[in-house]
């Protein structure tokens, strides 16, 4: 049986070994969906950020971006001489898994700092932050809040940048092998020059992987100790002991540890057993020796490899994107991990084979060496084009989920994100010139041998430092983050514009965020002349993620269609909507909303969060263009002899086609949806005038046009109809599109569901709201 025949017949359970090992490590760290997150930065607390309280309040809760490690995560209250006065009961709530609580004595006079440190469940970044409060005095300035540090420790992003060399250098070696080693010198006859060459590569592939295997250990046990040293505070030698243990078997983030840790040690122990065997069969034939992929091992190990990249990208930044876009965060990290692996991992096993092959070219005075290298780089030159287009799509994509904002570019991770470009740039220079030119020249002239050693060594290196780069990006605060913390890209006021019953109404909300606030409304005619006759103006700022029942205030008129309020106050962080009336003698009440987020000191903005309808246009795109990279790989009219197709036609057709379903989809596509808390319409004129018709055709005969319950069928009833206008502000949105949706039971008020859509419902609650 020849070497051919064996990896033929092996191929087809390979794959499914492969695709098995994939889904049994990644399943048990997918399933619980509650525990993904990633720089659990603070984003509202009770009392609010620098408040000043009358009274001492019975406890402090901090409110953060992700769910967070409930062992591993505390607050505490200091006084101003630095003395914890807190009843050291800081605990997760148990009904929010992103709040952690702590309770108080009576406190006496004075301002308080509520020091907070959490750890995240997915990549284990420990963050650590602080606000203040006052009780029955002013805020004092002699009290200083502690400052989140840039990095959670100075070695992280450097054992990130080793434990990235190992991985990509373990997966890339495995598929430089399957994908360019073996289609293009596997069928080399014996006492050839391709045959010796082949014999070197697959000698010298186990030692290189298990100098990657070395350096992927040891950044993983790096890590683990730094982990519990930052964690508990304590020394590395500190660490054994307690602190290990708890990382290890008390958190999301250390299970997850292991599940690398475990594929790590099968991907070792698959490489010694495809080791052995591929030496077992060469020994019985010394003219045909054995790939390491060629045996069932190698093919699962390389299944393990692919692995450890999948795990990989369940602890990085675009595992904690917003539920609604995680998929598309996930899966792309995980396609840009591949891509890596195949390029520069492929880039760093190939630098190293041509060091090994010096000597037989040195050798080698009829260029037979320089020969054989011109029939197997091109292959790789076609497979480093495909990864290199996926690298910049998927590069795009999970930019645009870190970053969301140009302006979000001026802080640390952004500018490690441009460094990393910019590497890019002679990155593709060389390989073009290597590609284009001295491969080429491989053929007729073989002392361009080492000028090809040195110049794929530059490659090499610059994919070093990218991954450098791509280690320190790891460790930072994603972009979007940082930014939304600092104000960097948020509005300093909000500002909004519409048209109603013939007004335009410009309303600015300053600053828009926790706190008090002055609100200004403009009024001008469509003809853009001022309107100065409007008799009332009224402004309600609705917190909408809860009931707070804030209360609708008169605007003071300031003349010349100018009205201002002061001191609208914004107790908590989050969605508000601003809901403006305008009353006048010669035209119907003019109503509008808009909404806006308020941020309170310190705070993260959904502002800079990735939403839905973009995040999966561009999912669908980069699939899209992958699918036609592969494709454009495996087209024969697009290869020559002497550049075999990589088989990406049907792969890359499929690939292509779900990108364009995704393109077509992307604007209702829900995936992990939850039910909306809130009404996802804001009551907007077209809004109301929708669910003034609906309400004319579906609900006026037994309520009544103006929802007093008096409408001409309701004294046929066996229940009368509820007063709208004194029932509708008992309730939340939720609860009356409940109503509308399922009916009540016990009364006449039947069931729309199928009747009416989800919007008409959601337009009808808001015009109900109208009702006084």
């Amino acid at each position: 049986m020849t070497r051919n025949s064996i990896s033929r017949r092996r191929l087809p359970a390979a794959i499914i070994a492969i695709a098995l090992a994939i889904a049994a490590l990644a399943s048990p760290v997918i399933s619980p969906p509650a525990d993904v997150s990633a720089h659990a930065n603070q984003i509202r607390t009770s009392p609010p950020v620098d408040s000043e309280l009358e009274t001492s309040p019975e406890r402090i809760v901090v409110w953060f971006s992700e769910p967070i490690e409930p062992r591993l995560s505390k607050i505490r209250v200091l006084d101003q001489n630095g003395k914890q006065v807190d009843n050291e009961d800081s605990m997760l709530s148990p009904t929010e898994p992103t709040a952690v609580v702590v309770t108080l004595p009576e406190l006496e006079n004075g301002t308080y700092t509520v020091v907070w440190g959490n750890t995240s469940t997915v990549d284990g970044h420990s963050v650590i932050g602080s606000f203040r409060f006052a009780v029955g005095e002013p805020l004092s300035d002699a009290v200083q809040v502690v400052e989140q540090p840039l990095l959670q420790s100075g070695a992280d992003p450097w054992l990130r940048w080793t434990f990235f060399i190992g991985a990509l250098g373990f997966a890339g070696g495995l598929l430089f092998e399957v994908l360019v080693v073996v289609p293009a010198l596997g069928g080399a006859a014996a006492n050839t020059p391709g045959n010796a060459i082949f014999i070197r590569l697959t000698r010298l592939l186990p030692r290189f992987l298990w100098v990657s295997i070395a350096l992927m250990v040891f950044g993983m046990l790096a890590t683990l100790v730094q982990q519990a040293s930052v964690t508990f505070d304590v020394s590395f030698l500190d660490t054994l002991g307690e602190p290990l243990r708890t990382i290890l078997f008390d958190s999301a983030w250390g299970r997850q540890w292991m599940w690398r840790a475990l594929a790590i040690v099968a991907a070792a122990i698959l490489l010694e057993l495809a080791r052995q065997a591929g030496g077992a069969a060469s020994r019985s034939d010394e003219d045909e020796p054995i790939a390491v992929t060629e045996t069932i091992f190698g093919q699962i190990a390389l299944g393990a490899g692919l692995g450890v990249l999948f795990l990989t990208t369940l602890s990085s930044h675009n595992a904690a994107a917003p539920d609604e876009v995680r998929i598309p965060a996930i899966i792309t990290d995980f396609i840009h991990f591949v891509a890596a692996a195949v390029w520069i991992g492929g880039l760093f096993y190939l630098a190293t084979s041509l060091t090994a092959l010096r000597r037989a070219s040195a050798d080698d005075s009829n260029g037979k060496t320089g020969a054989v290298l011109a029939e197997m780089l091109p292959r790789f030159t076609r497979v480093a084009m495909v990864s290199a287009g996926t690298l910049i799509i998927s590069g795009i994509v999970s930019g645009w989920m870190q970053v969301t904002v140009p302006a979000a570019t001026a802080t640390p991770h952004g500018w490690t994100l441009v460094a990393k470009v910019l590497l890019m740039v002679p990155l593709f220079g060389v390989a073009a010139v290597n590609s284009y030119w001295v491969t080429k020249s491989l053929m007729r002239d073989g002392e361009k041998t080492q000028l090809l050693r040195k110049l794929v060594t530059v490659e090499a290196l610059l994919g070093v430092l990218i991954l450098l780069a791509a280690g320190w990006m790891a460790s930072f605060e994603p972009a979007r983050q940082f930014a939304s913390r600092n104000g960097i890209g948020v509005d300093e006021f909000r500002s909004f514009e519409d048209t109603a019953e013939g007004t335009n109404i410009s309303l600015r909300v300053e600053p828009g965020n926790v706190g008090a606030n002055t609100v200004t409304v403009e009024l001008e005619d469509l003809r853009g002349r001022t309107i100065d006759n409007a008799s009332e103006v009224r402004v309600r700022l609705r917190f909408l993620e809860d009931d707070l029942a804030e209360p609708t205030q008169s605007l003071t008129d300031q003349g010349n269609g100018v009205w201002v309020g002061e001191e609208f106050r914004m107790a908590i962080g989050g969605i508000y909507q601003a809901e403006v009336v305008v009353v006048r003698p010669d035209a119907f009440d003019a109503r509008t909303a808009f909404r806006f987020e308020a941020l309170s000191s310190g705070s993260i903005s959904d502002a800079l969060r990735p939403t839905r309808t973009p995040t999966w246009v561009l999912f669908g795109i980069e699939l899209l263009v992958i699918g036609g990279l592969l494709l454009f790989a495996g087209i024969p009219g697009l290869r020559s002899v002497r550049r075999p197709s990589l088989s990406g036609t049907a792969p890359g057709g499929a690939v292509a086609v779900l990108g364009i379903v995704l393109l077509l989809n992307a604007g209702v596509l829900r995936i992990g949806f939850a039910e909306e808390e809130f009404n996802p319409f804001p009551p907007t004129p077209a809004s109301l005038e929708d669910g003034r018709t609906t309400y004319a055709t579906t609900c006026s005969a037994c309520h009544g046009d103006a929802g007093l319950g008096d409408g001409p069928e309701s004294g046929f009833l066996s229940t009368p109809p509820a007063d709208l206008s004194i029932h509708v502000p008992l309730h939340t949105d939720g609860e009356l599109f409940g109503f509308i949706r399922d009916g009540i039971p016990g009364t006449v008020m039947r069931s729309n569901e199928g009747i009416l859509s989800d919007e008409q419902m959601w337009n009808l609650v808001n015009y109900i709201r109208t009702f006084e």
